[in-house]
């Protein structure tokens, strides 16, 4: 199975699905991370080109960890707008990941950036397969049904989930994949005051919690007309 997950943000996977992604890996499918911008505006002291390299770098060393292929789309951080250019950019990702499922962010998230990239998929869906729409690739053309599955909010706030993945042997090895995000971590502290290992540790014990296991993370699966699958595609 061809698993794509689609976010906003070098980090997001990392906080928000990388134990199920990890699962699918592990469980053998071909796992694709497709991160739009290059969060090159997330510093206030690093220029925005050398950012984006460092963001690069280290997206690649997590994903490394887990054997998983990234498309780095580049969009500017803080820049994702649900337009004729950056809708082309997304048909694109698709037809190069031709999913089977994907993972992406929840409509009401609290970031534009998140927002609109959730808009920009479901918006993208059906258009990759139609071949004469132009864009970079026109490879896997084809219609096919990919479920959609939003991910958890950060913070859980406003998300009720649908669904619930275990993650409690994968979580050590999320931990993991974070910590590569070295500049996230740092920034995310100095401009938010915020902990992301504390914030994944807490949000994964209570979705655990509900879900009835040590940790886990939740989804809603995207229900429109025929976009719906009538099985279950998370692990």
């Amino acid at each position: 199975m061809n698993v794509l997950c689609i976010t906003a943000h070098p980090d997001d996977l990392e906080i928000l699905c990388a134990g199920t992604v990890i699962r699918y890996a592990m469980d053998g499918h071909n796992v694709t991370v497709a991160v739009f911008t290059s969060g090159n505006m997330g510093d206030q002291v690093l220029p925005p080109e050398q950012l984006a390299a460092i963001r690069e770098e280290e997206t690649r060393a997590a994903l490394d960890l887990i054997g998983a292929n990234l498309i780095w789309v580049g969009v500017m951080d803080e820049h994702v707008f649900p337009d004729q250019t950056q809708r082309r950019l997304m048909i694109d990702v698709l037809r190069q990941a031709d999913p089977d499922i994907i993972l992406t962010h929840s409509p009401n998230d609290y970031h534009p950036d998140h927002r609109y990239v959730s808009q920009l998929v479901f918006d993208a869906y059906f258009q990759k397969g139609l071949p004469h729409i132009p864009g970079q690739s026109q490879q896997a053309c084809r219609f096919g049904k990919a479920q959609i599955y939003h991910m958890d909010n950060l913070g859980g706030i406003d998300f009720a989930p649908l669904e619930y993945v275990d993650i409690s042997e994968s979580f050590a090895l999320k931990k993991q994949m974070l910590a590569c995000h070295k500049s996230q971590v740092t920034a995310m502290q100095q401009l938010a005051n915020t902990d992301l290992f504390e914030m994944i540790e807490v949000q994964a014990r209570f979705r655990g919690m509900a879900a009835g296991c040590r940790y886990a993370e939740g989804f809603r699966k995207l229900d429109a007309f025929q976009r719906g699958l009538t099985k279950r595609l998370l692990p």
